[in-house]
């Protein structure tokens, strides 16, 4: 998926900083990314593609923790 990122001065949900990068993907959807805090609206979905990889071995349940998480190739 490739996304066109555009600095629209969204604030961010986590600090409040208007230092943000807003994500439009052709398929409709938007992700936000802050660069004053490093807030990330697809860190979820980033952690649980990391946890499904098989790299990280850890217990059950919907409480989990964030996966830190590194640079992702295609």
């Amino acid at each position: 998926m490739d996304a066109e990122g555009r600095r629209e001065e969204a604030p961010c949900p986590e600090c409040g900083s208007r230092d943000t990068i807003t994500y439009h993907y052709v398929e409709g959807f938007t992700e936000v990314e802050c660069r004053a805090c490093g807030y990330r609206s697809d860190a979820d979905e980033l952690s649980a593609l990391q946890r499904f990889s098989g790299e990280v071995l850890e217990r059950s349940g919907d409480d989990l923790p964030p996966v830190p998480m590194r640079a992702m190739k295609a």
